[in-house]
């Protein structure tokens, strides 16, 4: 133990680190001339105790790319295109370097936490990065469950009820075990990730070397080996060389995954040493994975018949028990076990810092951004992650229970073209962000910078249509599919973006609103109307000046006008001109109901000619941009003593919060109090949600 702790002190330790604040707690803008516009470098404050050297970041690397690639891909090229599928192998390397030379670029000009995400925000803006966003955490998911799915099945290769209950518990197991890491902090976190990652290297070894030299020969002074050439014979094992480059292509799609883990680096670039050569450990990483990935397929070819390589789920099971035996067979299945475990260990910590920068930028739910006091990780975030894993990985179990065909491929799918379209839009930033920043300093400079990302997508196109090819309706349902997640997405975005942005609650707000007459007793119900009436005396009602603040389409006006009568008034307020001109028209008839637009969300503009005795308000909180200013010159408004009751929802369907400021009821009585009320707080469960009631009068 000792001297693993002096090897990580070794990798991870800077030299040169100060007492004070790292320059990577400072918010550095470069500044821009000719009218360009500056390009912040987002190095937001580390939350690393110690920087990630070289070493570390070799091993985080290395272990994200090997444990995803081998333990099921190799079997997918082999089923398409037999032994052949060896060429396939150093086609998809040269093409995983060529999307590394952007992705240097990229990682060395703007690191930051947010990974990938932030490459989408600065170069396409709002809508586009919550989609890279949103897809890269779609397919992370699926790239997680995957890989503890295959870890249980492939640790416990039995079927049955009793078998399958076992790997979800191993499976549940592990997603809590890989979160707590996570929010343990950067720390913790690599290194558990730089143990996986040498671990893999030790197990492709064990793989690798025997099968090329037979150790227990060697040592009694005969160098023979295990490699057998007839099991690559026939080397092409479809007929015709239109046949034969149409299987090599679908190979290279099905195993396009491979490389997949290189964006793992990207959201710890804020914690590295060294961050203008992070390039570096992206070209070794991708070196050092190319030559083991290559060894490794050639190793088995020779080592594994095409019938067991076809159809064993296990194939380098089989290799270990022909070169090691029994014994080594056991050692191998263990290590493998934990190999896989360990692809999926990045992407908890991954994940979070992806959740925490779209929370940030208000392209998620802000509380997620929150850091825990003491290990500095964005816990809230962790939380929900290990949740929403959970119910992944419980998906393609109940594909299996269910019988839905082969869950595990097509889940598997899912999340390559999922991966293709994100790997697609992050290309394409390196030619935008050169024209839009062209005096940032970049480390490195990626060649072909306008035609590189062209012929990748070409290729890729190319690499789908020839799978929709040969696959055919299989191909276009998975395709349906995927594109169902992308589709989701965009709801959510508008969702979000009205959420807190207080241009698009206007205006979403404004569109639904021409529908809100057809719907009014579901946004309006009586329900509602009596706890906003409850404990007031309807008889006090009377001659009442009451503002309603909030009115809608004038659901609750009306009633209020009958039981205010003749003598009293009824000033309607609401942020929607639609809802202002329905509201009138149906009020047009009462001589004491006026309406008023206010369509501002960051002050009350409104002039009354009285002052009103009744605060009346259903659902406005959470729409205030600045809610101490609109509540208080609202207060300017009314008597002194006035009464007033408000109406608010939070935790909508019991899982999603709302506006973090009226969570907590402490925070909203002093906001009440500093904004000239004394008001009580009830919180009542609700059918969908959890009632806020707020009651008390104007001080």
């Amino acid at each position: 133990m000792g001297k693993l702790k002096d090897l990580w002190t070794y990798l991870v330790t800077d030299p040169n680190k100060q007492n004070n604040k790292s320059k990577s707690s400072q918010n550095i803008t470069l500044k821009q001339t000719n009218n360009t516009t500056a390009a912040p470098v987002d190095l937001e404050e580390s939350t690393a105790k110690h920087k990630l050297g070289f070493g570390v970041l070799l091993f985080i690397l290395i272990n994200a790319i090997l444990g995803s690639s081998l333990f099921y891909l190799p079997s997918l090229g082999v089923i398409s295109s037999g032994p052949a599928s060896l060429i396939v192998w150093p086609a998809l390397y040269i093409i995983a370097l060529m999307i590394m030379l952007y992705i240097a670029e990229l990682i060395t000009t703007f690191p930051s936490s947010g990974g990938t995400y932030e490459y989408t925000k600065k170069a396409y803006g709002r809508p586009v990065a919550f989609t890279a966003g949103w897809l890269i955490w779609i397919a992370g998911n699926l790239g997680f469950a995957l890989n503890i799915v295959a870890a249980a099945q492939y640790f416990i290769p039995e079927t049955g009820t009793a078998a399958l209950a076992l790997q979800i518990g191993f499976s549940i197991v592990w997603i809590i075990a890989l979160n707590y890491m996570a929010f343990r902090g950067i720390d913790a976190g690599a290194t558990m990730l730089v143990t996986f990652g040498i671990l893999s290297v030790i197990v492709f070894s064990a793989l690798i070397l025997p099968s090329f030299i037979d150790i227990s020969a060697l040592t009694n002074g005969i160098l023979t080996s295990p490699w057998n050439t007839e099991f690559i014979h026939p080397f092409f094992t479809h007929s015709g060389t239109i046949s034969i480059a149409s299987y090599l292509f679908l190979s290279l799609f099905l195993i396009s995954e491979s490389f997949f883990g290189f964006d793992t680096i990207t959201y710890l670039a804020n914690d590295a040493k060294d961050k203008e050569n992070l390039h570096k450990v992206l070209f070794a990483g991708i070196a050092i994975c190319g030559v083991i990935v290559t060894l490794y397929i050639l190793s088995s070819l020779g080592t594994i018949s095409l019938h067991d390589y076809v159809n064993n789920a296990r194939p380098w099971a089989v290799q270990a028990l022909n070169i090691l035996g029994p014994g080594g067979q056991n050692i191998i299945v263990f290590g493998m076990y934990l190999v896989i475990i360990g692809a999926a260990a990045a992407w908890p910590i991954t994940s979070s810092r992806l959740i925490q920068a779209m929370a940030k930028d208000k392209l998620f739910i802000t509380h997620f951004s929150t850091p825990h006091p003491k290990h500095k990780t964005p816990y809230k975030a962790i939380i929900f992650q290990t949740i929403a894993i959970t119910l992944f990985t419980l998906f393609i179990f109940q594909g299996y229970i269910g019988k839905w065909g082969d869950p595990y491929r097509t889940s598997y799918l899912i999340y390559v073209l999922l991966s293709l379209i994100v790997i697609t839009l992050i290309l394409f930033t390196v030619p935008i962000l050169r024209k839009k920043f062209p005096k940032t300093h970049r480390p490195f400079k990626a060649p072909f910078a306008r035609t590189g990302p062209i012929a990748i997508t070409i290729l890729f196109a190319a690499l789908i249509a020839n799978w929709i090819k040969i696959e055919g309706p299989i191909a276009t349902s998975t395709i349906s599919l995927a594109s169902s997640f992308v589709i989701i997405g965009i709801p959510i975005y508008f969702l979000i973006e009205m959420y807190y942005d207080k241009d698009a609650i206007l205006k979403v707000n404004e569109i639904l609103s021409h529908g809100a007459v057809l719907t009014e007793k579901l946004h309006f119900p009586n329900s509602i109307r009596n706890k906003l009436l409850d404990h007031i005396p309807l008889s006090s009602l009377k001659n009442k000046k009451i503002l309603e603040y909030g009115c809608g389409i004038g659901s609750l006006t009306k009633e209020l006008s009958t039981l205010v009568g003749k003598n009293g008034n009824v000033f309607a307020v609401d942020t929607l001109k639609h809802n202002i001109k329905i509201t009138s028209k149906r009020t047009k008839h009462l001589g004491n109901v006026t309406s008023y637009l206010d369509d501002s969300l960051e002050d009350f503009n409104v002039f009354l000619p009285m002052r009103p005795n009744l605060l009346l308000s259903v659902g406005m909180l959470s729409y205030m941009q600045k809610p101490k200013k609109i509540l208080t010159k609202i207060g300017d408004h009314l008597t002194k003593g006035a009464q007033i009751r408000i109406i608010d929802y939070d935790k909508f369907f019991y899982f999603m919060p709302n506006v973090e400021w009226i969570e907590d009821d402490k925070t909203l009585t002093k906001l009440f109090k500093d904004s000239g009320f004394n008001v009580t707080i009830q919180r009542k469960r609700g059918l969908l949600w959890t009632y806020i009631i707020i009651e008390g009068y104007k001080t």
